[in-house]
């Protein structure tokens, strides 16, 4: 990974990012537009991102990476959980600020951060499968365990795994693993819609920023807990576990992506919604976001230098 080319890709990021700050800021984007695009881009463009990724030609490896990569990052989320859970008991946080760090901390942002990333470091194609996968593994982890600790004893539902994203995630490793193709137009519509998902998704994530009191993330030290853990600790401890594994290295480069994304807004939602800590699962996704400017960058540096593609 050149890094005239990561940089090149990271400012584009940035730039797009504060797009959506300058726009909130404003008042040209509101919370109500930013929830509305949220829900537009995950139930609409995200579906159509996802099936266009499945025209990779001549690729017949990307199914087997996708199966690898759907393991290793599910064995990653059990254990930065459990590592999560470790701190808390060492720090004696309360049940609420536990599953804030579970949820923030172990859980990263594949979605509007880890997609836009590996699209651009992977290519479009393969960059959508890999980030897809990753979205996978998360919900299948957020909402059979990360959402006991915000709703202490609710029982899991299926329905809760039928979404369009997860629909569409499923016909594209269909269409992966046949070598089936989409009708010609079909193709193009999917390619040219799912072409929005990426400046969107990190439009919404500077409209998050701007809803944020920057100054008041600086002086609370269990969002620099969540930021170190999620940004540079567990990348680390990750990129130290894939070099040791025999993998080729652009499914490392792809794994190490996803891991050094910042927090899950997921988590922030659900907090909002069972009354639990929200103000600070808020907090944290937001600060881990803010730091991401630096942690992303120079976690992406050190995956060029051990991963070289």
């Amino acid at each position: 990974m050149a890094f005239g080319v990561l940089m090149g890709q990271i400012a584009v990021i940035f730039l797009e990012v504060m797009l959506g700050y300058a726009g909130a800021r404003c008042g040209v984007i509101t919370d109500r537009d930013s929830r509305f695009l949220s829900d537009f881009i995950m139930k609409l463009l995200l579906p159509c991102t996802m099936l266009a990724g499945a025209a990779i030609d001549d690729e017949p490896e990307i199914v087997l990476q996708a199966g690898v990569l759907f393991v290793l990052l599910l064995a990653l989320f059990i254990a930065t959980t459990g590592i999560c859970r470790l701190v808390s008991r060492v720090r004696r946080d309360t049940p609420g600020e536990a599953a804030v760090l579970v949820g923030t901390a172990a859980m990263p942002n594949c979605g509007f951060i880890g997609l836009p990333l590996c699209a651009a470091l992977l290519g479009s194609a393969r960059g959508t499968v890999f980030a897809t996968v990753a979205m996978a593994a998360y919900n299948v982890w957020f909402f059979t365990y990360v959402v006991t600790l915000f709703r202490p004893g609710e029982k899991l539902h299926w329905k809760t795994f039928v979404t369009p994203a997860n629909i569409a995630t499923v016909a594209m490793l269909v269409l992966l693993a046949t070598g089936w193709r989409l009708p010609g137009p079909v193709q193009t519509f999917c390619s040219t819609v799912g072409g929005c998902t990426t400046p969107l998704a990190l439009m919404i994530v500077g409209v998050l920023l701007a809803d944020s009191d920057i100054r008041a993330l600086l002086h609370t030290g269990f969002l620099y807990r969540v930021t170190l853990l999620r940004g540079v600790v567990f990348p680390l401890l990750f990129m130290l576990v894939l070099w040791a594994l025999p993998l080729d290295n652009v499914l490392r480069t792809g794994l190490s992506i996803i891991a050094c994304c910042p927090a899950g807004s997921l988590a922030a939602v659900l907090a909002k919604q069972t009354g639990t800590e929200e103000t600070l699962a808020s907090q944290a996704v937001a600060h881990s976001t803010v730091c991401m400017l630096v942690t992303v960058p120079a976690m992406l540096l050190l995956t060029g230098v051990m991963f070289p593609m």
